[in-house]
């Protein structure tokens, strides 16, 4: 093998002379290349063509998959996170008895705001509520009374009415005996004092006749003697007819007695109807204390209703759970003033986890209620088992807060994702799945299995009910 020469070093360029053209240098001679066995070429096609039939098996498998699977990892592990907050009281929180990650089961005590203010006033409402009773009964007794009293008093005015009546007709009947017998004993008097009269007029008549005989001596005067006592006898009779007259027209003054009996009857009748009428106004009075009463009775149903809101009160103070959970957030401490409504911690039910892929619109086609899903979840080596239970009527795009405007006419198109709730079945690692931990879900394509969805559904359905209702 020849050493190759070193170039010589290129003169320098003159303006008279042009430059020289340089020499290329000179490389050493290739070796001859040895040729190939037919066998060696053989395994070399060989191994190409099976590695090429191996990656096309992968990957009509992967695409095959791919049309046969939708896959996604916009998907969470989700449960209802529900903010536990001070029930219409507002204080200082004087008790806090959880911490993070705490489980709690329901009804128990979590943290307690002041109770003081909150006791004292069920103390006065329950006073009032006392007060309201002792009313109530003092109005009930009161109407106890007058509807034993109101009877008896309209008895009694009815038969003061019925006495009255009597003694008015008694007084109607002896004036009316009273007017006969003083006109029969007027008549009769009259008629006695007549027939006195013409006995006397005859006497005078027989006395004047029989006295001037008697001064003629034309008859005894034993005769004489008889007329003239004839004449006074009859002259005293007329006298006494003449008193008894008088005397029977002085009874006219019973009739005008008897009259005014009958008045004072009449007077008493009337006064005895206006009692009877005064006695029934009882029963207007008996209604009206029976209003006043319902009136009291709602007196009392409103002082209970404030006794039992305050007592609604005194008890929210105490902060209970609404359902068996975890705590999974504080955001007070003992001590803080803790407002009515505002959240001092957080928790979740455990039993109803489940998973929410954002699935797009283009990979909808294929998945139904019912599908088998594959859940890979980021925090477990081995993936979960899953059952499609529904797929949202809208997209998730629809409830953004800022929805998009394109009256302006900007607009770009964009894939939409629909939300696909998964239930996840449960094993062993089930305790272990926190909510919001991430999930690829692996969706199979097929026709579903309505009977599947429907009891995945309902039984999410019947969980969440459970937990609304513990909620309550």
């Amino acid at each position: 093998m020849t050493t190759p020469v070193p170039p010589a070093p290129p003169a320098a360029p003159t303006t008279a002379q042009p430059a020289a053209t340089p020499v290329q240098p000179v490389t050493a001679a290739s070796p001859p290349v040895p040729k190939k066995l037919p066998f060696l070429r053989f395994l070399q096609v060989g191994g190409l063509m099976g590695l090429a039939v191996v990656t096309g098996f992968f990957v009509y498998t992967w695409w095959s998959f791919r049309l046969s699977h939708s896959i996604t990892e916009d998907a969470f592990v989700e449960a209802h996170i529900v903010n536990v907050a001070p029930q219409s009281v507002s204080g200082h929180l004087v008790r806090f008895l959880v911490e993070e990650n705490d489980r709690v089961e329901q009804g128990q005590v979590l943290a307690e705001v002041d109770p003081v203010t909150y006791h004292d006033q069920v103390q006065v409402a329950r006073s009032k509520v006392d007060g309201a009773e002792a009313e109530l009964r003092r109005q009930e007794a009161a109407l106890a009374n007058f509807r034993l009293e109101v009877p008896i008093q309209i008895d009694i005015a009815r038969r003061g009415m019925a006495a009255a009546m009597a003694d008015e007709a008694r007084a109607q009947a002896a004036l009316k005996l009273t007017e006969d017998e003083v006109e029969h004993g007027i008549e009769e008097a009259q008629a006695g004092l007549d027939a006195a009269t013409a006995d006397l007029v005859l006497a005078q008549q027989e006395y004047t006749r029989f006295t001037i005989l008697q001064k003629e001596d034309a008859v005894p005067l034993r005769r004489a003697q008889e007329v003239t006592r004839a004449r006074d006898a009859a002259e005293a009779h007329r006298k006494l007819s003449a008193t008894k007259l008088a005397r029977a027209q002085a009874d006219k003054t019973r009739i005008e007695v008897a009259k005014r009996t009958l008045e004072a009857s009449e007077t008493a009748t009337q006064k005895a109807k206006k009692g009877v009428d005064l006695a029934d106004i009882g029963n207007t009075k008996i209604h009206e204390v029976e209003l006043l009463t319902a009136v009291k009775k709602e007196g009392v149903t409103e002082a209970r209703t404030a006794l039992a809101s305050t007592e609604d009160q005194l008890k929210y103070t105490q902060i209970r759970a609404p359902f068996p959970g975890v705590v999974v957030k504080r955001y007070r401490h003992l001590g803080d003033f803790a407002s009515a409504g505002v959240p001092i911690l957080s928790m979740y039910n455990p039993d109803l986890l489940y998973v929410t892929a954002n699935l797009e619109e283009t990979r909808l086609r294929g998945v139904a209620p019912g599908n088998p899903v594959e859940l890979h979840v980021d925090a477990f080596e081995k993936s979960f088992r899953g059952r499609v239970a529904w797929i949202d009527k809208s997209t998730g795009a629809q409830f953004a807060l800022m929805p998009r405007n394109v009256v302006a006419g900007e607009f770009t198109k964009v894939v939409q994702r629909v939300p696909v709730r998964i239930a996840i079945d449960k094993d062993d690692r089930w305790p272990l799945l926190r909510a919001g931990l991430s999930v690829q879900a692996v969706i199979k394509h097929g026709t579903g299995d309505p009977a599947l969805a429907e009891q995945a559904a309902r039984g999410m359905v019947e969980i969440e009910t459970r937990f609304n209702r513990a909620k309550d």
